[in-house]
């Protein structure tokens, strides 16, 4: 490929993923080619994206604390204090937004005209309860991006603090224009990278960092299956139910659905999304304190799993509907997703022929069924596929309304025992007789030979007549 060629020689390779606009590209890399040359320290290892983290790497740079907001400030993300917030730096917070009338203040004095049109930092006095201030636009090019808010913690800033925070306002350039590009029409770009990621034609990095994720996060897919109920239950509400409770689970809601199908996958990221992240870099906490007393953390990924499918069943169950769930295989990276996927369908695949199993079911709960339907699969693809007479019997079953097929079926999967296969089929045993005599007679069908047996079996598997079910075919 072009991309690992690149790697190999001195040449930069720019790669542009389909669900991103030419024009957004451009913009990414006049922010990127802005803060180049000069970022160093913590604040510049900070993954792209994550603002909690480099909202408390920013407060260490310029010894304050930090909040992050965008053009019509709202607050992005906010720094650990030490000292306790202030009045005001409590109110942003817990409202997510500059409060009115603190906005209505500043837009009076004028400080917001001078933030949106000056380059440099600009400096906001000390006012009864609340501490001095400096704040700075953050820019691409021309375009504001947001703004970096430093409010003193129990000690005057001091005299390198402007200076920190226009590095700093260099550096949040990249994340805050990946966090608008991400917002704008985040919820389709996501759908089409986590599509691109299960489909296997994703190039990895990009769609990585389009739903936040580092390329090298181990992932699983999960396959849910929304079949008709008992009652009145839509499949399609169902579906919608079950993708609002994967996203419940895991805030990056990274799921995509079939509606034809009736079938939704979902993407779980087994590591802790940087959401996640953020939330316990704010309490001061490891990213895995911050998990629910009872809640797996990442390193036991199966575990995590089946407890997602549990409540994906149950609320596809909740609308009414009868759940399937398969659950794909464990896989390093977000490369293996498409792997991940294909082994949760072969899971639903045998989840929906095979009576007696679990709602939920990974690879090693119905190992066996599923290595037998991966030979079988192997057996359909060659050409012509080595089934015997089995396409000849089916045809014949077809023209002549007769059930020959689903009497082999039944003979075999009753290991050749007469009455057993009389009493599966409910007709009298001379007549399951008369029944296998015709399929030697006009067939050749040979029930002595083994190996006659394994191939009718297989080619019986392909068909979908086995293994046997007594729901309708």
């Amino acid at each position: 490929r072009l991309l690992d060629v690149a790697r190999t020689v001195p040449t930069a390779l720019l790669t542009r993923a389909p669900w991103v606009e030419w024009t957004e590209l451009i913009a990414l890399l006049r922010a990127g080619l802005a803060q180049s040359g000069g970022a160093e320290g913590p604040h510049a290892e900070v993954p792209l994206g994550d603002l909690p983290a480099l909202a408390n790497a920013f407060a260490t740079l310029v010894g304050g604390a930090v909040t992050i907001e965008d053009p019509e400030s709202r607050v992005l993300a906010y720094s650990r204090t030490e000292n306790g917030a202030d009045p005001l730096r409590r109110l942003t917070i817990l409202g997510q937004r500059v409060p009115r009338w603190r906005l209505a203040e500043l837009g009076a004095s004028g400080f917001l005209r001078t933030l949106w049109t000056s380059d440099d930092v600009v400096h906001r006095p000390a006012e009864e309860r609340f501490p001095e201030r400096l704040a700075i636009a953050v820019r691409a090019g021309e375009e504001v991006l947001g703004s970096l808010w430093v409010a003193a913690d129990g000690t005057p800033l001091g005299p390198g603090a402007r200076r920190a925070l226009r590095e700093a306002a260099r550096t949040a350039a990249p994340h805050l224009l990946h966090h608008r590009l991400r917002t704008r029409t985040g919820s389709t770009r996501r759908t089409q990278a986590v599509r691109a990621l299960i489909d296997g034609t994703a190039d990895v990095p990009s769609a990585a960092a389009t739903l936040g994720l580092a390329p090298h996060t181990p992932c699983v897919v999960l396959s849910v299956l929304a079949l008709p109920g008992t009652g009145q239950g839509d499949p399609a509400r169902a579906l919608h139910l079950a993708a609002l409770q994967a996203t419940a689970h895991h805030p990056a809601g990274l799921t995509v659905r079939e509606d034809d199908r009736h079938r939704l996958d979902v993407l779980l990221p087994l590591t802790p999304h940087p959401a996640e992240q953020g939330r316990a870099a704010q309490q001061g906490r490891a990213p895995e304190q911050s998990r629910p007393s009872g809640q797996p953390r990442p390193e036991d990924p199966v575990r995590d799993a089946k407890r997602l499918g549990r409540e994906l069943a149950a609320a596809v169950r909740g609308a009414g509907a009868r759940p399937l769930v398969a659950i794909g295989s464990v896989r390093e990276e977000l490369a293996g997703a498409a792997a991940s996927r294909r082994a949760a369908h072969l899971v639903l695949r045998v989840l929906g022929a095979r009576e007696g199993l679990p709602e939920v079911a990974g690879e090693d709960d119905v190992r066996a069924a599923l290595d037998a339907l991966r030979v079988t699969d192997a057996v359909a693809a060659l050409t012509p596929p080595p089934d015997g007479p089995v396409r000849a019997l089916l045809a014949y079953d077809e023209e002549h309304r007769t059930d020959l097929g689903r009497t082999l079926a039944a003979y075999l999967d009753r290991f050749g025992d007469v009455p057993a296969t009389a009493k599966l089929l409910a007709v009298h045993p001379n007549t399951l007789r008369y029944r296998l005599r015709r399929l030697h007679d006009l067939f050749g069908v040979d029930l002595a030979d083994p190996d006659t047996r394994l191939v009718a079996e297989l080619g019986l598997r392909a068909a979908g007549l086995l293994p046997w079910t007594t729901a309708p075919r």
